[in-house]
């Protein structure tokens, strides 16, 4: 058997994948694995009394912090789309969550920070990451090194 390397890589099972099918596979896994977070995230939101909240808007709150942040912030670090964070911003203000002001300094700069029922929710949240990240050797058998390994190849 005559084997030719271009734009392929021959897989375990002797069938080769290209580069174009491996990247839109791995670009719908990372789609699956962004749209389970959300439901786990909303479920755990749910268990604990809170339903006026979607996933996407707890998120949010935790990637505010605990610190007053620019929304350009969250922007920059790729966290939210524009549009969407705008309207999630906007409920999240009308449901009490958090506060926006503009910058004293430069009145362009939107601030976000929580109030004390936004913190609750990242609260939530954050314990929530804490429970599954220590879930994740024991019942996954996933360890330190492996998210290391994963972190580096998708930075």
């Amino acid at each position: 058997m005559v084997m030719v390397m271009s734009n392929a890589k021959v897989r375990e099972s002797g069938v080769e994948e290209n580069v174009e099918q491996s990247f839109l596979k791995s670009l719908s896994l990372l789609e699956q694995a962004h749209r389970r977070l959300h439901d786990v995230v909303k479920d755990n939101l749910e268990r604990n009394g809170e339903r006026s909240l979607t996933g996407v808007q707890a998120l949010l709150l935790y990637e505010i912090g605990e610190s007053e942040t620019p929304a350009s912030a969250l922007r920059a670090r790729g966290s939210f789309a524009g549009t969407s964070m705008s309207y999630n911003v906007k409920k999240l203000q009308e449901g009490g969550y958090l506060v926006q002001s503009r910058s004293s300094d430069d009145r362009r700069t939107v601030r976000l920070k929580l109030t004390p029922s936004g913190k609750d929710v990242r609260n939530h949240v954050a314990d929530l990451f804490e429970k599954q990240a220590g879930a994740l050797e024991p019942t996954a058998s996933v360890r330190s090194d492996d998210l290391d390994q994963l972190n580096k190849a998708l930075a």
